[in-house]
């Protein structure tokens, strides 16, 4: 498996809030009218090609030690932001897709990168309260909708901490919006969100 010889980063122009594609760098015109609740946002790459495959890999077909191999184009790009971070979490997985896969692809991905940046590893500091539709097929407002206040954080854990979310995929942003907010309303003084890939939408240059 050689994802990172056959992928490459996002070189395109960047939104500095949530690194959506912009024609010219800066701050995206849907962050100006929008702001986000996180502090920022990045994605290694694009989903496509070979990074598409590793994904579907990891997630529906059981290979676990991708989530290693995954997780070292991400270090990397998170040595170069310089974010000050105190805790990585993952994106929880609902009951349901754990007990069918075993596993929760973003802890795969996010447990090594803890362990390289020497940053606690926290899964518990966040949790679903109820199981949620698949997002796949759902409209960007279907999507927000789907998972409104379905995640619960752990005042005891995050409070006063600045917090680096982890996910493999990033599409329309409202799963990383609704863990924001729900981290966020336990105190957690800031949160940056971390995805390997994300899509592009085709009626949006932000995601």
């Amino acid at each position: 498996m050689d994802c990172e010889e056959k992928t490459r980063p996002r070189a395109d122009p960047i939104c500095e809030l949530c690194g959506g594609i912009v024609e010219t760098a800066g701050i995206c015109a849907a962050c100006r009218n929008y702001p986000p609740l996180y502090s920022a946002l990045r994605s290694y790459t694009i989903y496509k090609d070979e990074i598409r495959k590793a994904i579907h890999r990891l997630k529906y077909g059981g290979d676990i030690s991708l989530g290693e191999i995954l997780s070292r184009p991400m270090i990397k790009l998170l040595n170069s932001l310089n974010w000050e971070i105190d805790l990585v979490v993952p994106v929880p997985n609902s009951l349901v897709r754990k007990k069918m896969r075993g596993y929760n692809q973003a802890s795969l991905i996010a447990y090594p990168i803890a362990l390289s940046c020497g940053i606690p590893y926290l899964a518990k500091a966040l949790e679903r309260t109820r199981d949620t539709r698949s997002q796949v097929g759902l409209s960007a407002a279907e999507r927000h909708e789907n998972v409104r206040a379905a995640f619960r954080a752990r005042r005891e854990l995050i409070a006063g901490k600045s917090v680096l979310l982890i996910d493999d995929l990033l599409t329309s942003g409202a799963t990383v919006a609704s863990c924001t907010k729900a981290m966020l309303e336990q105190d957690a003084c800031q949160v940056y969100g971390l995805t390997l890939a994300r899509t592009v939408l085709k009626d949006s240059l932000s995601l």
